[in-house]
Order: structure tokens, then sequence, then C-alpha cells
């Protein structure tokens, strides 16, 4: 059994170093699946053996309302150890470097249509990222098919340097374009035992909270995010 793993590998290998498109399309196919979005990059490079470079990435807004994309990045870095890659249920990512990132959030305001007195009709606030309904509707996490086998992944090291984050939100008329912190972070994953990405976002909310001039966004972003 583990010939055959090994000669799988292989030839996995082989076909990476020769056409970066194959390799390109699983990558594609295993970010969409990890994020839950779909993804496109104008550029994939393979190094063999464990380099990979993109170049123009977009996780797409599903529900576009003011922005097209949730995310941009000029240039991604990953450094992996190609053998967890193949072998291991838990691939290791020992650096990932996020280069000039755009982070997109569009917020919209909706009063509840459900409630007949207009008076008492409540605000609602959603987004494109689906954070805010399921803080405010207190909705619980998605439960997700039981799988035999999947592959997690787990980066030692991460950086996203030169980040810019705008922001949309209905009941105000200005977006907002605000520079952000360099991050750094360790051991992150969708691993059990380890950071989740997912808490990432929640760092990055609270530096583009922190960071927005606009008091009533300021506001709106406290109310809805809980910060």
């Amino acid at each position: 059994m583990k010939k055959i793993i090994g000669v799988g590998a292989v030839i996995i290998i082989i076909l990476a170093v020769f056409h970066d498109k194959i390799i390109g399309r699983y990558i594609n196919y295993k970010l969409s699946k990890w994020v839950e979005k779909d993804i496109i990059f104008k550029e994939f490079n393979f190094k063999y053996p464990n380099l990979i470079n993109i170049k123009g990435l977009y996780i797409i807004n599903s529900n576009p309302i003011f922005y097209k994309n949730i995310f941009e990045s000029d240039e991604i870095y990953f450094n992996i150890d190609l053998k967890t890659y193949f072998l291991n249920e838990l691939v290791i990512i020992n650096d990932l470097v996020i280069e000039n990132p755009n982070f997109y959030l569009d917020l919209v305001v909706k009063k509840n249509e459900t409630q007949v007195n207009d008076k008492s009709k409540k605000i609602i606030i959603e987004d494109n990222i689906g954070v805010a309904k399921k803080i405010n509707e207190k909705l619980p996490d998605k439960i997700w098919p039981q799988k035999k086998k999947d592959k997690n992944f787990l980066i030692l090291k991460s950086f996203i340097n030169n980040g810019t984050a705008f922001i949309n939100i209905s009941s105000i008329k200005d977006p907002s374009k605000i520079s952000l912190s360099n991050f750094e972070f360790s051991n992150i994953g969708n691993q059990k035992g380890f950071q989740h990405y997912k808490d990432i976002l929640k760092i990055i909310f609270f530096d583009i909270f922190a960071r927005e001039p606009n008091f009533k966004k300021k506001k709106i972003l406290k109310e809805v995010y809980r910060f």
C-alpha cells in the first residue's frame, strides 16, 4: 500500500513540475473549499519542491451589492511541506506571505419587514461575509456532513503586509478606505487544538474598527461585531 501511495506521489510531483496548471487547479479547488468561497487567480507558479507563488488572487463575493470581491491580493507565497501535502491528512504550510491585500466589507442596513408596526420594526444589518447575521441572530454553526477523510491544514508562520480595508455601509453615503496594520500569526489553520483561521478575521475586524475615523461607522461596526 505504501508503495502505491509513494508511486502516486511521485507521479503527482512529476505532473506538478511540468504542468503548473494541473496543480494550480487543484490548489484553487482546495483553497475554495477551505474558505467556502469561489476563488480565482491570474497567475500560478510552482517551484519544485515546495514553493508556490500566486499572483492576483480574488475571493469572489457570492452576492455582490457594492463590492464584487471579498478579498484581493497582489501576491501570495506558500512554503509547503510537500510530504504532508501528499501523504498526511494534515497539510503543513511552513510560511505564508500575503502582499498588498484588499479586504472588502459591505454592510446592508434594512428593516425587518415581517413586523407589522412600522414604529417597532427592528433594524437588521447583514454583511457580505455572513458574520453579521450569524452574530446578531445567534445562528448556530453550520453542520457539515461527516466525512471519512479530509485534509486539514496548519500554517506555522503567516504574514499579512500592507493591507487595505474598504468599507461600505448602505446607510452612510461615502465608503471608507483604511490602511491596516501588518500582521504576523503562528500556528493557525482548521485543525483542532490550534487557532482557527476564522479567528484571524476577528483580529482584522478589530484593527479596522480601531482605525475607522468616522464615528457613525465606528458605532455600527461595534454594534454588529460586538467589539
